[in-house]
């Protein structure tokens, strides 16, 4: 008798214990697919960023495959090699590569993409701006006003860009980085004197 109650209950605990393994398993897909749900493509940039991973853009027919060394709220910033290029998020296509190493922790000092376009303006930086037809702009960033760009391109000729359909912008003028979440961050100044 003894041996048939020890098989019922362990019989019991085994049926028990791997419903609950069921439900756990069935609760973590759901958790997963919930956080991916949550996410933006900033947030999958931001990943990206710190894996290191090569993030591809595609807008116009214009294909771009360079590291990512800042991501804003609506805008991600690209390494190309001989300068920067902004991205709008909500304009392009993005693709990732994965990698193991060489990620970044660029939180750009300019959340929005709106606000990069102010440092631009201030830094009286020269841009090639790209909308998401594939029209170009290329001159002196001159004014970045309520629903449009103004691009001088010298000799009397501006282009005005609405900023409904701005996607890339090429410059040689990296984002300041917020370095207000670093435990000690450096202080400006010449190279041998940083604190």
């Amino acid at each position: 008798m003894p041996d048939e109650f020890d098989e019922l209950a362990r019989s019991l605990r085994q049926g028990a214990g791997r419903e609950w393994r069921e439900e756990a398993a069935a609760d973590e897909q759901l958790t997963e697919l919930q956080r991916r749900r949550a996410r933006t493509l900033a947030d999958v940039a931001r990943e990206a960023m710190h894996r290191g991973d090569r993030v591809t853009v595609e807008v116009a027919g214009l294909r771009l495959a360079h590291p990512v060394i800042a991501v804003g709220v609506d805008y991600l910033v690209l390494d190309d090699g001989d300068g920067v290029v902004d991205v709008a998020l909500d304009r392009v296509t993005l693709g990732l590569e994965r990698r193991s190493s060489g990620g970044a922790s660029g939180k750009p000092a300019a959340a929005t993409l709106r606000a990069r376009l102010g440092e631009l303006e201030q830094a009286g930086a020269r841009v090639t701006v790209v909308t998401t037809g594939g029209e170009r702009g290329e001159g002196l960033l001159e004014v970045v006003a309520a629903d449009h760009l103004v691009v001088d391109g010298g000799g009397g000729k501006r282009t005005y860009i609405p900023l409904g359909v701005l996607a890339l912008v090429f410059s040689r003028f990296p984002p300041l980085l917020d370095r207000s979440s670093q435990l000690f961050p450096r202080s400006p100044g010449p190279r041998g004197e940083r604190g």
